[in-house]
């Protein structure tokens, strides 16, 4: 299928199956991060080590995703997008059941990092799967739709972890997304086609990484995905430490953390669906723009409340609603901003994004490992308002100059 040949019949229900699967395909990384927030210090107990150690699991995650994405974006642009769909998914069941065996946090990084890789087929190769099947300037409409299914994980995911934990145990937690994943397999086996015919891309590494650096030096595409980078590297700190805040620093049962992230769940479902409609008749700039303003305000504010205390947690959840709720729009704005040229390579730019995102995201959440047994929320505040501020910063740094 050549860049100029969306298909413009997929309409109607036909449409909503494809947008929805897309969707579904999206959410096992989030519910990978996500639903055994809760379940953190009880497995740092468990396994009789610092909640420092098992947060590097979360790092180990991070580093799946990136490394599972620079293989299957290649592997996409040269075999088709649905083949290694259904692979990863498997990966995700065996690294899924993997976790749940773990006797120790090493062995559990392991299998979060196998878990990841599997994870990331959906989340890359769903956005590959809209821009060969939909005309380009309905892409970053398309993806803030797909974010309505996305957005409700942050909802249910904690919730369902911290519940499920006094009544089963955090290994159950794993089973039960094995077992989505499982399912889900048999949905893309009858629903999904094959969007994408093969080429004859080579694969020899060097080559790859050439055609990698060709996308990414292009000022069309970094201009859009570094900020996102930034904002999500801030985001990626706040998954990394906010239970031990909840829990442990403020003292909140693990049944009752999923509460913290209801409005943000809220917020992303708010602000994505919002997105959408702005993007069905506005250009996407000036919201990416806006969207990257407000997450900067949301982290030095945040940063402010933490250092000073002023209403506990509940002084910190206002702050923490906008920042996670404006990565919904940043990501889908700047995702279909980022990738409108590049539909003759859409699974390299799709993938690129992702080893991005998720590699800022490994570094960052290793970097709120390095706090050992932090006291206040202040080294996770300052580091959200950090990269909220860098995000900002860096779009108006790289902006095109208007002619006078």
């Amino acid at each position: 299928m050549t860049d100029s040949g969306a298909n413009a019949e997929i309409t109607g229900l036909r449409r909503v199956q494809l947008i929805a699967l897309f969707g579904l395909l999206t959410v096992f990384t989030p519910i990978g991060i996500d639903m055994y927030l809760p379940a953190m210090p009880t497995i740092a107990r468990e396994f009789g080590t610092p909640i420092a150690d098992v947060e590097h699991s979360m790092a180990a995650f991070f580093l799946g995703l990136c490394v599972g994405q620079v293989m299957i974006g290649p592997l996409s642009d040269r075999f088709g997008r649905r083949w290694p769909i259904l692979i990863g998914l498997l990966l995700y069941v065996v690294g899924a059941a993997g976790c749940a065996l773990a006797q120790g946090p090493l062995t559990l990084d392991a299998a979060r990092l196998v878990e990841a890789v599997g994870g990331c087929a959906g989340t890359v190769l769903a956005r590959a799967c809209v821009r060969d099947l939909f005309p380009p300037q309905q892409a970053a409409r398309i993806f803030a739709q797909m974010l309505l299914i996305l957005s409700v994980s942050p909802l249910f995911a904690p919730f369902v972890g911290g519940w499920l934990l006094p009544l089963t145990g955090w290994r159950s937690i794993f089973w039960l997304q094995g077992g989505a994943a499982a399912l889900t397999w048999g949905f893309v086996w009858w629903l999904l086609p094959e969007s994408h015919p093969g080429s004859d891309r080579r694969l020899h590494p060097l080559h790859v990484l050439k055609d990698y650096w060709v996308i990414a030096r292009d000022r069309r595409f970094f201009r859009f995905v570094l900020p996102a980078l930034l904002t999500n590297a801030g985001l990626f700190v706040f998954l990394t430490g906010w239970a031990h805040v909840v829990i442990d620093i403020f003292q909140v049962r693990p049944e009752f953390f999923g509460f913290t992230f209801v409005l943000n769940g809220i917020g992303l479902i708010i602000f994505s669906q919002s997105a959408a409609r702005w993007l069905k008749t506005r250009p996407g700039e000036p919201l990416f723009c806006a969207a990257l303003i407000a997450n900067a305000t949301a982290g030095v504010l945040a940063l402010v409340f933490g250092y000073t205390g002023w209403g506990g947690l509940l002084g910190l959840l206002p702050f923490t609603f906008v920042y996670c709720a404006m990565i919904g729009t940043i990501n889908a704005t700047g995702s279909g901003l980022s990738m409108l040229h590049f539909g003759h390579a859409a699974g390299m730019a799709s993938a690129l994004i992702g080893v991005l995102l998720y590699g800022g995201g490994t570094l960052a959440s290793a970097l709120m490992g390095a706090f050992v047994t932090p006291t206040t929320p202040v080294p996770l505040t300052g580091l959200m308002a950090l990269f909220g501020v860098g995000g900002a910063a860096t779009y108006l740094l790289f902006r095109p100059r208007q002619p006078r």
